[in-house]
């Protein structure tokens, strides 16, 4: 009996390992950060407009498009159009919401400013955010291997492809913290913690993908509308208090490139 629970629910164990590897390799993004110091001080404002460039193109291409595509794909494509729409203004009213409490007074003052301040909390809630629509993609992506045999492959593709575009989103996660003074093997663990919602959330869709694949596209625009709001609102705003303007706006597109080479590749 248990050999065949495991052999019928192999695909579930199969996204849950897929997600902890997705979650690992976010920490690979810390590794930039381990030269120069020094250097890394002063250019932080390039560091955080490259930062944002890399939040917003994971936004764009990996939740919003993404979000539309699958809009686009339903029956009730208008119905799905506006759960895409009304997850952006959620999930940047939602980061809005919380960024009001993130404050000194909120919480213990030591520990708000060695996660990187307000930007560093922020960041790494709206990362945790981005990751569980990820994590119900792999899932989904799994059982419709095992309920389509045409679609052989699809759900590890995803897994890996999720994996290698993790580690870029791990250095905009580790930038602030570590900016803060916090130390690597902290901004290493911090960053895999961030993805932690891929593994959590990809089981419950694998087992659940009638229940979970409607509500994707919602959940994707939820956590773009999160990193959209802040990205404006946050890190650019951050970047230009030591940087000047067409410094950052530079490093921005850098970062942003570098995401969309990594999506095209994948």
């Amino acid at each position: 009996m248990p050999t065949e629970l495991l052999t019928e629910y192999r695909f579930v164990i199969d996204a849950f390992v897929a997600g902890i590897v997705a979650s690992f390799a976010c920490g690979l993004g810390v590794i930039p950060l381990m030269f120069g110091q020094e250097s890394f001080k002063r250019r932080i404002g390039l560091g955080y407009g490259f930062a944002a460039g890399l939040m917003f193109s994971a936004s764009v291409y990996n939740l919003l498009l993404p979000a539309l595509q699958l809009a686009e794909g339903r029956v009730d494509r208008i119905s799905s159009l506006l759960q895409v729409t009304a997850g952006l203004g959620l999930g940047a009213f939602f980061l809005w919401v919380v960024g009001r409490q993130l404050t000194p007074e909120n919480l213990q003052a030591k520990w708000f400013k060695s996660m990187g301040g307000r930007t560093g909390l922020l960041v790494f809630i709206a990362m945790s955010l981005h990751s569980l629509p990820e994590g119900v993609a792999v899932g989904v992506g799994y059982a419709a291997e095992t309920h389509h045999p045409e679609m052989e492959g699809w759900g590890f593709f995803l897994a890996m492809a999720i994996a290698i575009h993790n580690i870029p989103e791990g250095l905009a996660v580790a930038l602030p913290m570590r900016a803060a003074g916090m130390s690597l093997p902290r901004c290493f663990w911090f960053a895999v913690a961030t993805s932690l919602p891929q593994p959590i959330g990809a089981v419950p869709a694998a087992l659940a993908v009638w229940l979970f694949e409607p509500l994707l596209q919602l959940l994707l625009g939820f956590a773009a509308g999160a990193m959209i709001f802040l990205v404006m609102d946050e890190i650019i705003p951050d970047a230009l208090e030591t940087r000047k303007r067409g410094e950052v706006a530079w490093s921005f597109l850098i970062g942003f490139a570098l995401m969309a080479l990594v999506q095209v590749a994948l």
